[in-house]
């Protein structure tokens, strides 16, 4: 490093208070310029491959010592005082400062710019202060940049600046100039497109992060959330690997960059405008795995100041109900803002796409819009996925989607998995933040913070998965100045009603069902609306398991046909440790109640150790085992393996059925046979006379029609899903199974 003095020839419009016009220049001062020498090993770093499911590395950290006391120029002004100081890093892409020591006078206030004033962020004044005395500020373009700060003359007080590092940045990501939002893929689409046109609110909730890890810069992407009180406390959620796996210093965290709506004004890719950013955060729960096997990938952070603009805080869903559809808004490679769109079912999976534990992550597969295919990269992890009902439901950990693999899936931690399954402290879990008011709410609408009369419709319930003829209970969860409430519940008892609750409904029928809740105030009205949200079954089904003496080897979990999870536990449940010392020499069986829709299951078990329940082959005197029945006590599924020795897992099917009452459901149903029953795929009907074949589901949907012309009539179900179903045959009915 070394010093020198440049002498401007440009006509500079310094704004600072006053609004000084060219004061300092024309007094005919030089300003002095530290310059600093391209760091030796920028090639290699961008040789290296960038690699989704970690940080987007732009920048090096470079060492200075740069200080407001030792470094610059302080020049008397009308008014006030001006210090000012230039910094150059040869061939730098940009350059962004970090403080040690950061403080500005009641009064005072700092500029950064670059030397055609092209960008400039500020001004910083006392309210950017804080405790620690970190800081740092955003990313300026080009390979110089000029700092002025200006102080009346009544301010006794002194400045205080200290750089002890700065962001060398080697890859083009600042925009202004240099065309770094135009970085990402060709195939991404701009968040201002069509495909964003429904998904404004949630624009203004996420922000691209820029992270510093040991001596890297990098990026992500998070997005403000809502609590349950309402509050608008300032959280963000990303993804725990953007912080190095949860190992990111406090330092390091009270100087990460927020920056908030830096997206295209339009589907073009044009310059950002009306930026903002915040500095610093703390942090307050994290996964702690890096997105692998078991770990949701979560990092959940306050930030150390509001925003003084008017953000969206996202509202979010932490069922483990698949979305039918949604969008991810996210920042790859750094780029501005873009937009994914998925039209079909998210499905479940493990946080590195194998592994047993498929319960962490949601799986996703992109579709092609009017605009492009949104895919994700590297920048964009941490990137909220939203369901149909603009909930957040995960956060971006990595995937193999590119614009030449479009057909390619990414994965995002569950909200749900999140929530209280990682661990039992404050610091491991989502619910203590998000759900401060402790109302176990399941969803929760977004809001706007800085509109007090704007009404914003939200609710909860007690659950949302019921059996037969139990009750929910609704509350509301709405904000704003409102007037009127209007409730909806189809299916239930009663089906509507009116104010904010709590509200009793009861479910006779199985199904799924839809809940709404419209709001009304002074300046305007909303809906919220959760679709296919109560589910009501009609199977109370009973699980009798007896683990061996090793029991924390032992996990099991209940899949739906298309993979959902519905019940599990998880290794550590059962009592006993896993050797001779901490084993549980008396396990007792334990009881497990579920309560299922029509249709089929699979019943996943695994043990850790690969001997599956087999206890008796090492100091445990007796083998472990397990039934499943139904509410009649009939058996659906049991181990029956020799010696309960099943290895590293096993896998058992069964189907389950309510009473289907309907006043066209005849007793007498000899008059034809069906063959076989449960199906894979085909069946025979057999009857001695001929006649009209109608298929239905559950909820007596015509599936299939056709007419019986021989003794043995073949029907192939191939295309129809896994599930229970009705065949009616000249007025009589019978029951089918597919699996």
């Amino acid at each position: 490093m070394y010093k020198l003095i440049l002498s401007f020839l440009l006509s500079f419009n310094f704004l600072t208070a006053q609004n000084i016009e060219s004061i300092f220049l024309d007094s005919g001062n030089e300003i002095p310029l530290l310059t600093f020498d391209k760091p030796a090993d920028i090639e290699e770093l961008l040789n290296q491959e960038v690699v989704k499911g970690q940080m987007f590395n732009f920048g090096k950290f470079v060492l200075c010592d740069i200080s407001s006391s030792d470094d610059g120029l302080w020049t008397e002004v009308d008014g006030g005082k001006v210090w000012i100081l230039a910094i150059s890093a040869t061939d730098a892409k940009g350059i962004s400062l970090y403080y040690d020591d950061f403080w500005i006078p009641s009064s005072g206030e700092l500029y950064i710019y670059n030397p055609s004033q092209t960008q400039r962020i500020g001004p910083f004044t006392s309210k950017h202060n804080h405790s620690s005395g970190l800081f740092a500020t955003e990313l300026i373009s080009g390979d110089m940049l000029i700092l002025e700060y200006f102080q009346p003359h009544d301010e006794s007080n002194e400045l205080k600046l200290s750089i002890n590092r700065f962001a060398y940045a080697y890859r083009d990501i600042s925009g202004g100039q240099l065309g770094g939002y135009n970085s990402s893929e060709d195939c991404q689409v701009n968040a201002n497109c069509s495909e964003g046109n429904a998904w404004e609110n949630q624009k203004k909730s996420v922000c691209r992060i820029q992270i510093g890890s040991g001596w890297n810069v990098g990026l992500c992407t998070g997005a403000l959330v809502n609590n349950t009180l309402n509050n608008c406390t300032p959280y963000v959620l990303s993804a725990d690997h953007c912080f190095s796996g949860g190992d990111i210093s406090d330092n390091g965290l009270n100087q990460s960059i927020f920056y908030f709506n830096y997206r295209s004004p339009n589907c073009n890719n044009s310059v950002p405008n009306n930026t903002y950013s915040i500095t610093g955060c703390s942090r307050l729960a994290n996964s702690g795995g890096e997105g692998s096997v078991g770990d949701p990938d979560f990092f959940l952070v306050e930030l150390n100041s509001d925003p003084d603009f008017d953000p969206y805080f996202s509202g979010w869903n932490r069922s483990n109900t698949p979305a039918s559809s949604g969008v991810s808004i996210h920042h790859p490679s750094g780029d501005i803002m873009k937009i994914s769109t998925f039209t079909n079912n998210l499905s479940s999976s493990s946080g590195l796409g194998f592994g047993f534990d498929n319960t962490t992550h949601w799986q996703v597969q992109w579709s092609q819009t009017d605009n492009g295919h949104g895919v994700t990269e590297g920048g964009s992890s941490g990137s909220p996925i939203y369901n149909q009902n603009s909930l957040l439901v995960g956060v971006l950990t990595g995937g193999s989607s590119f614009c030449d693999a479009t057909n390619q899936t990414d994965i995002y931690g569950k909200l749900w998995h999140g929530w209280d399954q990682v661990g039992n402290s404050n610091s491991e879990q989502l619910k203590p933040w998000l759900d401060p008011a402790n109302t176990n709410a399941i969803s929760l609408n977004g809001i706007y913070c800085n509109q007090s009369a704007t009404v914003t419709a939200a609710f909860n319930s007690s659950e949302t998965n019921v059996c037969l003829n139990s009750s929910v209970t609704y509350s509301s969860l709405s904000s704003g100045e409102i007037t009127s409430y209007n409730w909806q519940f189809p299916g239930g008892s009663p089906a509507s009603a009116n104010g904010p609750g709590p509200h009793s409904v009861i479910y006779n029928s199985p199904g799924t069902y839809d809940v709404s809740l419209s709001v009304s105030g002074t300046e305007n009205s909303d809906d919220y609306i959760m679709t296919d949200y109560i589910s009501v079954a009609a199977n109370l089904v009973e699980l009798d398991f007896l683990p061996d003496c090793y029991g924390e080897e032992t996990s099991w979990e209940l899949q739906s046909t298309n993979g959902q999870v519905i019940y599990s536990v998880s290794n550590g449940y059962y009592p006993g440790g896993n050797t001779a010392q901490d084993m549980e020499p008396n396990p007792e069986s334990i009881t497990e109640n579920w309560c299922l829709m029509d249709g089929c299951y699979k019943f996943v078990v695994e043990d850790e150790y690969g001997d599956g329940l087999y206890g008796s082959q090492h100091t445990c005197e007796f083998d472990g085992d397990f039934t499943i029945y139904d509410n009649d006590d009939n058996i659906l599924a049991e181990l029956n393996e020799p010696n309960s020795d099943f290895g590293d897992d096993i896998t058992l099917n069964f189907c389950v059925e309510s009473g289907l009452s309907t006043s066209d459901y005849s007793a007498n149903t000899t008059q034809f046979d069906i063959f076989p029953n449960p199906t894979y795929g085909a069946f025979v009907l057999e009857s001695k006379i001929n006649g009209q074949i109608k298929i239905y589901n559950t909820i007596w949907q015509e599936v299939h029609s056709s007419v019986k012309s021989d003794f043995k009539h073949s029907i192939d179900i191939q295309d129809l899903e896994v599930g229970i179903y009705l065949i009616e045959f000249n007025n009589y009915i019978k029951k089918l199974i597919k699996q």
